[in-house]
């Protein structure tokens, strides 16, 4: 077809977006159309460019939206008018992801195509439910089964009763709907029941369940833990090997929901380390930090830099916003100067700490006020030259400070804005208002306002989980209780790593 685009045929993996590939973020953060399923992590839309079309072509059991004769027309008529379409699958293309099908339809039409693997479910949640598959005294040989056709018509291609005679390890995919009969069958085929069996629903995710047993006590196990689709039903001796403990499910914040409302650019690295603790993390940007300087006064503080004894950073977004301006004014790292640098933590420091430049104080509480009084205390400040840069939101206690306690002369060079983000804009929020959250952390006084103001757009359904409101600091903590919400958990300091440690706290 002239002119037509190329679709991309996806694995995404077993759920959890740290297994997917590097080829497979590549091609979503370019594509134009993402086509995706039922068993696609939800992350995955968040890594598409804003005018990405997303269509759902989701199947689960009882939820057939679009047939698959349809899907293949869908990627035919996107590819005619698009250059890059992913067609996303759960786990591998290849593995139960009636792939062939849908190339068969491409080909037809003249279609440039690509597959890109991804880690299939059974290996995935075997390792993520600590499951050997294989063992050479105990099984040397691994076959995946599906048990998602009708398990009673003679014509059934999974013969399950044979499979009960070949030995090793049994995964069988898309099975929770037949599993008596699957059972029923294996043992009719003399597999005894003793043998070693498991189950791993919602593998790889943070409310990822398991249950390991004997193959006559399968149903009954899976049936009291509640476990359901999506899920791996595994069987065979090396399957009794696993051990019972998981490293997966063993973590300290396992299975918990916490809601993160630092702005888009900031929590990151908070969500990449709760997601580590075993969270799921939920994103409602309350914040938005937007760069704005006032170019006259960039100049004159870049063409004294020199005459400062003391720059003082009250944030990491002053610090950023900083070096970004310094390196377009400057092309070498010694333009720096003379100037001793102060950072309200050591988030901001880290930094600096990357240019090799050295931070010579970081107050050991992380307040305006503890910088301001060590600052003080250095006997460094009168008649000192210091250039603070702040935000619009910056409290004034510590120029004050500066000024009428150290005697310093101050130049204050605001370069960025703190302003309410729309929280109806957050992909995360439809989830959060449905299901709520264990947990929700309000990472400074301004996501607390926001939360405030924006209150009725975030109302909870009557089943959802009410989270407990998690502050970082007095400060914080102060503007909630003065807006009449109690918070229910303070970390020591306000910082990223104090308040992990008392959510671990809280949780374990």
């Amino acid at each position: 077809m002239a002119d037509a685009g190329k679709v991309y045929l996806v694995g995404a993996g077993p759920g959890d977006p740290g297994l997917s590939t590097l080829r497979t973020r590549e091609i979503i953060l370019r594509c134009d159309v993402l086509v995706y399923d039922h068993l696609a992590n939800p992350e995955f839309q968040k890594w598409t460019r804003p005018d990405c079309e997303l269509i759902d072509v989701g199947k689960s059991p009882g939820r057939h939206t679009v047939p698959q004769e349809e899907i293949g027309k869908i990627l035919v008529s996107k590819a005619s008018t698009h250059n890059t379409i992913v067609r996303l699958k759960g786990g591998d293309p290849f593995v139960f992801g009636r792939c062939a099908e849908e190339m068969s339809v491409l080909d037809a039409a003249g279609i440039d195509y690509e597959i890109v693997p991804g880690v299939t479910a059974a290996l995935a949640c075997a390792a993520y439910a600590g499951i050997p598959l294989s063992h050479r005294d105990y099984g040397s040989s691994i076959s995946f089964l599906t048990g998602h056709e009708d398990i009673t018509k003679e014509s059934l291609r999974v013969d399950f009763a044979k499979f009960a005679e070949i030995g090793g390890t049994l995964c069988i995919y898309m099975g929770m709907s037949k599993i008596e009969e699957i059972v029923d069958r294996l043992l009719q085929g003399g597999m005894p029941k003793d043998k070693p069996a498991a189950i791993v629903s919602n593998g790889t995710l943070p409310n990822q369940k398991h249950v390991r047993c004997k193959l006559g006590d399968l149903v009954k196990e899976a049936q009291s833990d509640c476990l359901k689709a999506p899920a791996i039903i595994f069987v065979g001796n090396a399957v009794g090997l696993s051990f019972q403990r998981s490293w997966f499910e063993n973590r300290p914040l396992f299975s918990k929901r916490i809601a993160i409302t630092r702005s888009k650019s900031q929590g990151s690295q908070m969500k990449q380390r709760l997601a580590e603790l075993g969270a799921e993390v939920l994103e409602l940007p309350l914040i938005e930090v937007v760069p704005t300087e006032d170019r006259k006064l960039v100049a004159e503080a870049f063409s004294g830099i020199a005459t400062y004894e003391w720059i003082i950073f009250t944030s990491s977004n002053g610090a950023r916003e900083f070096m970004r301006l310094f390196f377009l004014a400057f092309k070498d790292i010694r333009s720096f100067g003379p100037m001793r640098i102060a950072c309200v933590g050591e988030a901001t420091a880290s930094i600096f700490r990357a240019y090799n430049l050295e931070v010579e104080l970081v107050p050991k509480v992380s307040t305006a006020e503890n910088l301001a009084q060590e600052l003080v205390a250095t006997d460094s400040l009168d008649s000192a030259n210091v250039l603070v840069i702040t935000g619009n939101r910056n409290r004034e206690v510590l120029v004050n400070m500066l000024e009428t306690v150290g005697h310093a002369i101050v130049d204050v060079l605001p370069l960025y804005e703190t302003d309410f983000a729309d929280i109806t804009h957050a992909k995360d929020l439809a989830d959060f208002k449905e299901h709520g959250a264990d947990a929700i952390i309000f990472s400074s006084s301004s996501t607390a306002l926001s939360y405030i103001e924006q209150e009725e757009d975030m109302s909870l359904s009557p089943t959802a989980q009410k989270p407990i409101l998690c502050s970082f600091g007095p400060e914080t903590s102060k503007t909630l209780i003065e807006n009449d919400l109690s918070p229910d958990l303070q970390s020591d300091r306000p910082s990223m790593d104090s308040m992990i440690s008392a959510l671990i706290g809280k949780f374990s």
